[in-house]
């Protein structure tokens, strides 16, 4: 398990040559706990995936830091908006290509069992719904052990039953081993389902407006008792009525 210490001081774009570069994070400060479970929230257009890829060092066009677990090559396992599965690879061996020597078969199998994927391995990803390749996507991202677990909305586009099961699918693969989860949405109910802590995020420069601990009980994260939270949050925290 993985202790993040982010600071990202400035992040900007250039909005086309010659123009002016354009602030999307400023004075970002964020630390994650070993083994927890942290969900971003914030509108659209904010940041967040831009963050994402400053901690995977996808993009290390800026001015800051990111140290996790003290590493100098953290294992990062990435689960997209898109699951991005290999059209011409099955299920099986798009999740081979991902694998680190040393992985142990056996827990790729029960992997594939708690996602309900076991009679799916040697499909190809035409042949998968939207809510199974999301499951293939979550296989493939906890079968290599990661040091940190990045999610950038992947449960978008999903109906909603489908979206929770999946969501309750997450929780029980991380709860068996609970990696240091940083999540991704806009959608409110969704980050109090799975978090730990609700981190904040306002209109760019981004930074971090609010950091709430999700106090519900894991197993008492009903409808109802997420919906209360919410309702409790829109009450208590007038400073974030406009991003909830």
């Amino acid at each position: 398990m993985t202790a993040v210490r982010i600071e990202i001081r400035s992040k900007h774009y250039r909005a086309a040559p010659g123009g002016e570069r354009k602030a999307v994070l400023k004075n970002l400060a964020l630390e994650l706990g070993a083994g927890e479970f942290v969900c971003l929230v914030g509108p659209s257009g904010c940041g967040k995936t831009t963050l994402l890829n400053i901690v995977a060092a996808l993009d290390r066009d800026f001015e800051g830091s990111v140290r996790i677990g003290g590493r100098r090559a953290p294992r990062i396992g990435y689960v997209f908006q898109n699951p991005r599965l290999l059209p011409w690879r099955t299920v099986r061996e798009n999740i081979a290509l991902a694998l680190p020597r040393g992985v142990d078969p056996a827990y790729v199998d029960h992997l594939f069992d708690v996602m309900g994927l076991s009679a799916a391995r040697d499909a190809y990803p035409e042949r998968l719904s939207l809510g199974m390749s999301r499951r293939v996507a979550l296989v493939r991202a906890f079968a290599i052990n990661p040091d940190l677990l990045l999610m950038d909305e992947p449960f978008v586009s999903l109906d909603p039953p489908t979206a929770r099961r999946v969501r309750e699918l997450l929780i029980r693969l991380w709860r068996e081993r609970p990696h240091t989860v940083l999540f991704v949405t806009h959608e409110l109910r969704e980050a109090i389902q799975l978090a730990d802590r609700l981190v904040f995020l306002g209109p760019p420069p981004t930074s971090v407006v609010a950091d709430i601990p999700v106090t519900l009980a894991r197993e008492a994260r009903d409808e109802n008792a997420i919906e209360d939270f919410r309702k409790a949050l829109q009450r208590d925290q007038p400073a974030l009525r406009g991003l909830l």
